[in-house]
């Protein structure tokens, strides 16, 4: 676990960036979802620009009503490898074999040209 002093406030940043992308997602203004919340549109603000950090149990409210499990919200914040590559995997999903085969032929190139830096 990284020992930088900011390192919680950057996740709380990420998960809010996070809850924001969603609820823009589903066309939702931060007043309607503070209204599915119980919330004044002020706290969703200030969770969504990361000034605050939402409890667990808050964060379950968020995820609910925003049909995102924890798994999505945590995996698309995490910064440890196995999750980016479950997060790439995923995105992958709706694609033809030959478009993800395209996908990972390029990926691989590019980590290839990344190390040789």
């Amino acid at each position: 676990m990284p020992t930088d002093s900011n390192w919680s406030s950057r996740i709380t940043e990420k998960v809010g960036k996070r809850l924001a992308e969603r609820r823009k997602e589903l066309g939702l203004s931060q007043a309607t979802l503070g209204e599915r919340l119980g919330l004044e549109k002020e706290s969703v603000s200030r969770i969504e620009s990361g000034k605050i950090a939402p409890s667990l149990s808050r964060l379950a409210m968020f995820c609910d009503a925003l049909n995102l499990s924890f798994e999505e919200l945590l995996m698309d914040v995490s910064t440890h490898p196995s999750d980016s590559a479950k997060a790439l995997i995923a995105s992958l999903e709706d694609l033809s074999p030959r478009q993800r085969d395209i996908v990972l032929r390029a990926a691989r190139n590019l980590a290839a040209l990344l190390r040789d830096e």
